[in-house]
């Protein structure tokens, strides 16, 4: 990725350049590739594409899931497929952050560099598999008992809102790293960081509201507050943020999202 500093100052403008914006970051959080060149905005420059993304990434795992379950196929299948769909389309970006972020923060007594050296290893320790298991785990089981047309809404949800709340620590906190991704990410401004998190926050809203009313507003907030307490929790052991912990903040709000979507929608 290109450094912050070399990036025009001015964000995107018109419909062209936002639609630009989002296929820059639509090639690095996903492995649809487009062919739009040298990025030319930093992240915290359009972070309002980041729902819009993650609800691109719900409705394809939500479509896989709502075929399984038109074709007789049971819950749990449909779920894991779903859920295998959304890893494929992503290139297991954030779960990867997440297993890092886990071995690196799981283990207790250890000094913030030493808890960093830990996430930069590419290989997986006890703590970063189980979290990937449990995660998998969670995501098949909430969604299991849906029917088709309320997963498709369901995932897209979560999925947008989960996306959204990665602003958060951006605003916060300040990376770890100077040449890490998170410091890539760029400084946002509170106004495109509350409008990410408010458009994933409608979308999540809009889709939800048919199925309850209740989940329609508790699932967002607890995604958002599992996202708050989260990069609040993490900064407090290692500083900041790094990629590995935006993409372990993405994971656990989605989490949140569908447990309580699971507890609350009429199945």
């Amino acid at each position: 990725m290109t450094s912050p500093n070399e990036f025009p100052a001015a964000p995107p403008a018109t419909f062209d350049e936002w639609l630009q914006a989002f296929k820059e970051q639509a090639s690095f959080f996903t492995g649809v590739t487009f062919d739009v060149g040298a990025p030319r905005w930093p992240l915290a420059d359009v972070l309002p594409v980041l729902p819009v993304i993650g609800a691109a990434v719900g409705l394809a795992a939500g479509l896989v899931f709502g075929i399984v379950r038109a074709l007789a196929g049971p819950g749990w299948l449909a779920g894991a497929l779903a859920v295998g769909a959304a890893v494929l389309i992503t290139r297991a970006l954030h779960e990867d952050g997440l297993a890092d972020t886990a071995d690196g923060l799981g283990p207790h007594a250890l000094e913030p560099a030493r808890r960093l050296e830990i996430m930069r290893d590419s290989r997986n320790g006890t703590f970063g598999v189980l979290a990937l298991a449990l995660s998998v785990l969670i995501k098949v089981a909430c969604l299991a008992p849906f029917h088709g047309g309320t997963g498709l809404a369901v995932l897209i949800a979560a999925h947008a809102m989960a996306r959204g709340v990665i602003a958060y620590p951006l605003l916060a906190f300040a990376p770890v790293q100077a040449n890490g991704l998170g410091a890539q990410a760029g400084k946002p401004t509170d106004n495109s960081v509350w409008l990410a998190i408010g458009i994933g926050a409608v979308l999540a809203f809009i889709l939800l509201i048919g199925k309850s009313f209740v989940a329609a507003i508790l699932a967002p907030l607890a995604a958002f507050a599992v996202a708050w307490f989260g990069a609040r929790w993490i900064a407090e052991r290692i500083g900041g943020y790094t990629g590995d912990t935006l993409g372990a903040i993405e994971q656990v709000a989605e989490l949140a999202f569908l447990v309580v979507a699971a507890l609350l929608i009429a199945h």
